[in-house]
């Protein structure tokens, strides 16, 4: 992660913090594995330019946690101000308050810790933990001063930050403790998976005391009395001198505008005042002021301030930068399973109305084991093309020549899928030599993109390529689980796709009596028989109908078919019935035709793809077989451009599920 990354998704306005990346690098050396990268997050018009953040959700574990910390705070209030006033303590009720914070506590740290794997939960979670501490924290002194206004007034400030250090002691050595023994249990390194984060956190205590603070530091006042015991009043007038002092300097003083001129690269001829308040939030700048000529240290800064101002100075500096990433935290509740927020990153207070987001959004739980629900919903495709082994083995005995031209032919071929797949939000999630794996949030944009790829092997086949076995596609709508794959921050987040959806996809695109004839014949060739003699004695196999293969089907250039045993085979392109009812939502109603070649009947629907218009024939083959899997309604995919167009005859108003089985019903019917 760069900085320049970090700081375009950062949500200012910034009052000390100088959005430049050499002022991240100065701040958080190890930005790089420290700080969490806001990741998009799409409402529900997925169209619609995402924003980004870190989406929470707020399970009732997740409010069960806030809570909790809330009332162990109250408790911590309870007994600073019970030894103040001399009076009995509650021990038992903040025992019970802490235990109970603890034990939730442990539980969203040990989740967040092991369910990382790259993905730098424990830093998000403690942005978003120290939020919830810090807005507690900053009401103690006015929750004091309710409860007891003379101990409120003396004591107040004091007490808030007697808490807050008496917290992360506690805080600290439950993650200490928590940390050594998930180390135990995985065999990792405990100064990796402490958190980096927690560890810049609880050496700034800004962070978990305060939730904003403004360019006149007036948030600041119990910081000033409370923590660092000076008065927080002087301290600003004193700074306010120090400004307008240090504006007149800039206009009268040659000496210091060549400094700041040829040195620190300012430019002091714009606003004065703007340029005079920039210069005094860098570091280092205040000291060297105190060392000029007619600088006043009894009416400035004196040197006991000046050091107190550049500590504060990086404080602030840290806090803003931390603070702007916790802007970003998204609180997301679910609605009819749609999730929904009313604050975005950013923003000043809640929204007035709901905004809804895409379904596809997966918050942050860190009360779940898996922080993230691993199981997702998508549409597949999947292309393989056929014979790609043993056409491969023909190449090697051929040569390096025609291995290189056939690369060549491949590498373009692959290009031009990913250029489609990048301009039709389609992502490529699996690599497989001889085909690929894509997945997408749309049923359409797949169906278009599978179309284009038949068109893109045409295509290659007639540039050279010496796969022309032919090839299958396959789309389907299915149930698939992430599996993290990244293991360092820098790496970003890589998932790996499992599940049943990617078992159904491969069924769809494996020609089940084919794998199994080649299953056999390798196992002969592993047991020592002669090559020769296993090829010819299969020979009969290729030219009969094993399997009860259908000629007339595999006379076509792209098929798929159910022979009369249930099985599929597919050499074009086939999908499931989930895919398609979903297909028909997202088209809604159009005009359908019907399409016929030969004896098949398709049902013909008009797509737009940018601009340009996409002939698409879809019928239903049946009820499938497929290995390791229950029954399956099939529908194979064609290209409409390869029908006549004139001859289609337009249908009723059904939907497209419902015309596609009435198709199928009648083409049932004549068979029989």
């Amino acid at each position: 992660m760069k900085p320049t990354s970090l700081l375009q998704l950062l949500q200012g306005p910034f009052n000390f913090l100088r959005p430049d990346p050499e002022e991240v690098r100065r701040i958080f050396p190890d930005a790089q594995r420290a700080l969490p990268l806001p990741r998009a997050i799409f409402f529900e018009d997925e169209s619609a330019t995402p924003m980004h953040g870190f989406p929470i959700l707020m399970s009732e574990g997740m409010t069960g946690l806030r809570d909790a910390l809330r009332q162990y705070i109250l408790a911590e209030e309870g007994i600073q101000v019970a030894g103040l006033k001399r009076a009995p303590q509650d021990l038992k009720a903040y025992g019970a308050a802490w235990e109970r914070y603890r034990v939730l506590l442990s539980r969203a740290v040990e989740n967040a810790t092991i369910s990382s794997y790259g993905r730098q939960y424990p830093a998000i979670f403690w942005l978003h933990h120290s939020l919830e501490v810090a807005r507690l924290l900053k009401e103690t002194p006015k929750r004091i001063l309710r409860a007891d206004t003379e101990i409120g007034r003396r004591h107040g400030d004091a007490v808030k930050y007697r808490i807050f250090d008496r917290y992360l002691d506690r805080v600290l050595s439950t993650t200490y403790d928590l940390v050594q023994r998930v180390a135990g249990a995985t065999e990792e390194v405990e100064e990796e998976l402490f958190p980096r984060l927690f560890t810049h956190m609880r050496d700034n205590v800004l962070i978990f005391t305060e939730d904003f603070i403004g360019r006149d530091l007036a948030e600041l006042g119990s910081y000033f009395t409370g923590s660092l015991q000076i008065d927080g009043r002087d301290l600003r007038r004193r700074l306010d001198d120090l400004a307008k002092w240090h504006s007149g300097q800039l206009t009268s003083d040659a000496e210091l505008r060549s400094v700041i001129v040829n040195l620190l690269g300012a430019d002091p001829r714009g606003d004065l005042q703007a340029a005079a308040r920039d210069l005094l939030l860098r570091p280092g700048y205040t000291s060297y002021l105190a060392t000029c000529r007619g600088y006043d240290p009894g009416r400035l800064l004196p040197p006991s301030l000046v050091q107190v101002w550049e500590s504060l100075l990086v404080k602030l500096k840290e806090f803003e930068l931390l603070n702007s990433l916790r802007r970003g935290l998204v609180p997301i509740e679910m609605r009819d399973d749609v999730p929904v927020s009313r604050e975005l990153p950013g923003a000043r207070g809640p929204a007035r109305v709901e905004i809804r987001l895409s379904t596809a959004t997966r918050p942050m739980d860190f009360m779940e084991s898996w922080v993230v629900e691993p199981r997702v919903e998508r549409f597949g495709m999947i292309y393989d093309i056929s014979d790609f082994s043993q056409t491969l083995s023909v190449l090697h005995r051929a040569g390096t020549a025609s291995q290189d031209g056939a690369f060549r032919t491949m590498f373009r071929f692959q290009r031009r899928i990913n250029r489609l797949a990048l301009s039709h939000r389609a992502k490529m999630e699996k690599y497989l030599g001889d085909g690929a794996f894509f997945s997408s949030r749309e049923a359409l944009n797949l169906l278009i993109c599978s179309i284009h790829v038949q068109r893109f092997y045409v295509q290659a086949l007639e540039e050279g390529l010496p796969f022309d076995r032919g090839m299958r596609v396959a789309l389907n709508y299915g149930s698939y689980r992430l599996i993290p794959m990244g293991g360092e921050p820098e790496e970003g987040e890589r998932y790996e796709f499992f599940g049943p959806g990617l078992v159904e996809l491969s069924r769809l695109t494996t020609g089940k009596a084919t794998q199994e004839i080649e299953e056999v014949k390798t196992m002969l060739l592993n047991q020592g028989y002669p090559e020769t003699a296993v090829h010819r004695f299969f020979a009969p196999l290729a030219t009969k109908n094993v399997d009860l293969i259908d000629k007339k089907e595999e006379a076509r250039r792209f098929y798929a078919y159910l022979n009369q045993n249930g099985s599929l085979h597919n050499n074009g392109m086939v999908a499931t019935h989930p895919y398609m009812t979903r297909l028909e939502k997202e088209l809604g109603n159009r005009p359908l035709s019907r399409g016929v070649e030969a004896e098949r009947s398709y049902v013909m629907i008009d797509v737009q793809d940018g601009g340009d218009e996409l002939l698409v024939g879809i019928r239903k083959l049946g009820m499938a077989h497929l290995k390791g899997l229950e029954k399956l309604a099939i529908y194979e995919i064609i290209d409409g451009a390869t029908l006549t167009a004139s001859t289609f005859v337009p249908l009723g108003g059904d939907p497209l599920v419902a015309a596609i089985e009435k198709e199928f019903a009648s083409s049932f019917t004549a068979g029989r």
